[in-house]
């Protein structure tokens, strides 16, 4: 199949148009392969800890439940686009207050955050926190979500 351009009869087979589309397409997410690539290998658990800053991070993240007891405190020393996960932390649904602290370092003048969050569906939703460079989003988030794109969508 030929298609003809009617302004100066140049003819184009459907070959070179698939090509052509091809080649934009794959252009155009050529920016994004870090995250796509960073994304398809993320197995979450309840609690994800998201290194996307452009440095090295250690500190540490307690995770206390509804009840107002630890579900979580550890400590994590992530290398640039590494993560780390938990699991056996959110038994119910509820509010959770999520606390962390970076040790000797901060991510865009910020070294820790905490914030409560709301689980409706514990065997469902997740608590992901990210720390980034992106300027769109805070160095650190903290939030709720049930895949990676969720949490990496505020990364750089």
């Amino acid at each position: 199949m030929q298609l003809r351009t009617r302004t100066n009869g140049i003819r184009i087979t459907r070959r070179q148009v698939l090509a052509t589309g091809g080649t934009v397409f794959l252009t155009s997410i050529a920016g994004c392969s870090g995250v796509i690539d960073f994304t398809s290998e993320v197995a979450l658990e309840e609690v994800n800890v998201f290194n996307m800053a452009d440095q090295q991070i250690n500190g540490s993240i307690n995770v206390d439940d509804p009840a107002g007891d630890t579900a979580l405190e550890t400590t994590y020393d992530l290398e640039h686009e590494q993560d780390q996960n938990y699991s056996d932390v959110l038994g119910a649904t509820g509010e959770y207050t999520v606390s962390v602290e970076l040790t000797n370092t901060s991510v865009e003048g910020s070294s820790q955050s905490n914030k409560t969050v709301s689980i409706n569906d514990a065997d469902q939703e997740r608590i992901g926190v990210v720390f980034n460079t992106n300027g769109e989003y805070d160095p650190i988030v903290i939030r709720v979500g049930t895949t990676p794109k969720d949490f990496l969508d505020v990364a750089n």
